[in-house]
């Protein structure tokens, strides 16, 4: 089977189909309503919603109440949250030390209770031997 000259292969389309010199595969441009994620992000979090603050209604941006919620957590006692909010704040105001918390000395108390925890792993494996 020969071909032909007006007939196309991978990547070819035939000359009847291809686009002509200065014309565009995309004439009319990208649509106006079409936005990057970021955009789409930055946008919705813009958007206000009312919460309810010391008993009292109060509209802020949903930014607003992702900022206050992960500050209300980490005063609660979420570590993760805590932590969240420490690397926020390094990122943002470079105010906490650009340190890694893992590669900290371990406090008296952490010390303490990993060594109670040691004493009672050993234990527990000395009961199982027996």
């Amino acid at each position: 089977m020969s071909k032909t000259a007006n007939a196309g292969g991978y990547g070819k389309p035939p000359k009847k189909h291809q686009f002509k010199p200065g014309q565009s595969g995309n004439p009319k441009g990208r649509p106006k309503d079409a936005r990057s994620f970021k955009t789409a992000l930055s946008k919705e979090l813009e958007t206000r919603l009312e919460i309810k603050e010391a008993g009292k209604a109060k509209k802020v941006s949903k930014l607003e109440a992702v900022a206050k919620r992960l500050v209300t957590d980490a005063l609660n006692g979420n570590p993760k949250a805590l932590t969240e909010l420490l690397r926020q704040l390094n990122l943002h105001f470079g105010d906490a030390p650009d340190v890694d918390p893992r590669q900290q000395p371990a406090s008296a108390e952490d010390q303490a209770l990993l060594a109670r925890f040691i004493e009672r792993a050993i234990a527990e494996k000395g009961a199982k031997d027996d």
